[in-house]
């Protein structure tokens, strides 16, 4: 939980006494787990076994398998076997129905009455689930400290979202650890933090973080009490924020834009085009169609969507309707960028504080890799206009505030990161924990900075079809060092062993060095940068075509 001293929130003990050595815990509080897909919503203590109705909730049709191996594991070391389960055979493969839910028990051995938490333990490879530190003696809280924050909140709709995880804005999970998983309760939750300095956070659902479609809560941590109603999944409105300082000042900003501007009505006649089917040409249409169909078979998925990018360059993709909504959008949001920079510079706080780094933040993570779309609202954005409120307002204001280092970060970033700018130099572990520097790899070489993950398949298959230039061109001064953006060593390793890469390789573990976001390439799988002997970036994305046109000239 990235090294913080985590507390479970002023919660009542929701132990229900059924009789002597009967006990009943409606969502436990765990402190870990590696997968949102499976979720403990009940466990039963009592003298003969320790029951736990688990909910598997997932895509319709995907399959889970529970294993017989399963056991919970004390603090004591002491493992309790699992002896049976009701509403799934242990061992087989199980289809979850068009709901995508499942709901099942599993009996394990009676858990011994000393034990504080236990362990759900599939298995020790990778992909077993585990689930860390579960809390059997649940026991109230309260703030200590003036900096504490309570959050408390409750649920509207989502009847069967267990639980929320709580995370750093714009973290991935792919990578980094949320800061606390906190239990969903007859639809409230509550959770006691001390994270230091105030923020803007997440809360996102496990289950709808798990399909990577979800609508996060956005706030403020700050010292006192923050109240968060979160909206049914179909609602219009954001979720309510109330308490603090910095929360209000988010909230003053938010009202002023939407009364200014009234997204809301742009935002619900897309909806009606959209239920329409009168947002894309029937060829786009058709395409989107596919693309869902072949959403499992990568490969023909990627080439469909190449086709179908191809149509928005070609006009071809949207309807008349949709095109005249899109431009009233565009000339709204140029409006709404500069009143918004007026706003940040007239209005200096900490909440203007994060709206100035978010939008650097946009420049940094979509500058390079995004999509048209995403790149006409970035020219809306005042670089020089934000550079020169942080050095002149919010530097001075917030001088060892996070956000200072950050965007300080940020602005050097997007002045080097570009062809004809000079790469960032940062040291990361090889796969055996050796630090190595990326300077002292490349010196003197052409090289290929290849960044990839084991999980980005385009970044797999761009790194593959580099090794045959690799091998023809590294003994003529040519080199390629690769980092991929990793939880574990174990899942780098496994990956570059699979695909047959030759050349070195690093990793980045839980984002330790912040090179993706150092590289422009936020939360994405990698990119690449070709650079010359003298660090001058010369390509970034070249295809291995590009890259050994260039090496032609270069080294022959």
């Amino acid at each position: 939980m990235k090294g913080k001293s985590l507390l479970f929130g002023l919660c009542l003990c929701l132990w229900t006494s059924l009789g002597w050595g009967q006990r009943v815990i409606e969502v436990p509080w765990y402190e870990t787990t590696n997968t949102y897909m499976f979720d403990i919503i009940k466990m039963e203590l009592t003298d003969k076994a320790t029951i736990i109705t688990g909910q598997v909730k997932y895509l319709p049709n995907e399959w889970f398998r529970v294993v017989g191996r399963t056991v919970l594991r004390g603090e004591s070391g002491k493992e309790y076997k699992l002896l049976k389960a009701e509403g799934i055979k242990l061992n087989e493969q199980v289809f979850l129905p068009e709901s995508g839910q499942m709901t099942f028990q599993l009996y394990f051995e009676p858990v011994n009455a000393g034990e504080k938490k236990v362990d759900y333990v599939e298995g020790n490879h990778e992909t077993d689930w585990r689930i860390g530190g579960i809390v059997l003696d649940e026991k109230p809280q309260k703030l200590e400290k003036e900096s504490d924050c309570l959050i408390r909140g409750k649920v509207l709709g989502h009847p069967s979202s267990y639980r929320l995880v709580l995370m750093g804005y714009e973290d991935d999970d792919r990578i980094q650890e949320p800061y606390a998983i906190i239990p969903v309760r007859n639809g409230k939750f509550e959770y006691v933090c001390q994270l230091g300095e105030s923020k803007m956070y997440w809360l996102v659902f496990t289950d709808e973080l798990v399909k990577s479609a979800f609508r996060p809560v956005c706030f403020f941590v700050e010292p006192g009490e923050v109240e968060i109603t979160i909206q049914p999944e179909d609602a219009y409105t954001d979720s309510e924020i109330h308490g603090g300082e910095v929360n209000e000042q988010y909230r003053s900003y938010q009202r002023l834009k939407e009364d200014k501007f009234n997204f809301k009505a742009l935002y619900s006649a897309f909806d009606s085009l959209h239920n329409q089917n009168l947002s894309f040409t029937p060829e786009a249409q058709e395409l989107c169609e596919l693309m869902s169909e072949n959403f499992k078979n990568r490969q023909k998925h990627d080439s469909l969507y190449v086709v179908f990018l191809q149509l928005e360059k070609d006009g071809k993709m949207y309807t008349s309707q949709m095109m005249a909504l899109n431009e009233k959008k565009r000339e709204l949001s140029k409006k709404e960028q500069k009143w918004k920079e007026d706003y940040i510079g007239e209005h200096p706080s900490l909440a203007t504080y994060f709206l100035l780094m978010d939008d650097l933040r946009n420049l940094m993570t979509y500058r390079l890799l995004g999509f048209p779309e995403e790149l006409e609202v970035l020219s809306f954005k005042d670089l020089p206009r934000l550079e020169n409120m942080y050095y002149t307002i919010y530097k001075p204001m917030f001088p060892k505030h996070s956000y200072t280092g950050l965007i300080a970060t940020m602005l050097q970033s997007l002045k080097q990161i570009e062809v004809g700018g000079h790469y960032i130099d940062f040291t990361a572990p090889d796969f055996e924990g050796n630090p190595v520097t990326l300077s002292e790899q490349i010196k003197g070489k052409v090289a290929l900075i290849d960044l990839w993950a084991s999980w980005c398949g385009p970044c797999r298959r761009s790194a593959k079809s580099m090794i045959p230039v690799y091998e023809k061109y590294k003994s003529k001064g040519f080199t390629i060092v690769g980092v991929a953006r990793e939880k574990t060593v174990q899942t780098a390793k496994a990956a570059a062993l699979q695909d047959g890469y030759p050349w070195l390789n690093l990793v980045e573990l839980n984002d330790a060095g912040n090179i993706w976001f150092k590289y422009c390439v936020g939360n994405s799988g990698g990119g690449t940068f070709l650079v010359d002997r003298d660090g001058k970036i010369l390509a970034i994305g070249p295809s291995s075509e590009e890259v050994e046109r260039i090496l032609e000239k270069m080294l022959e």
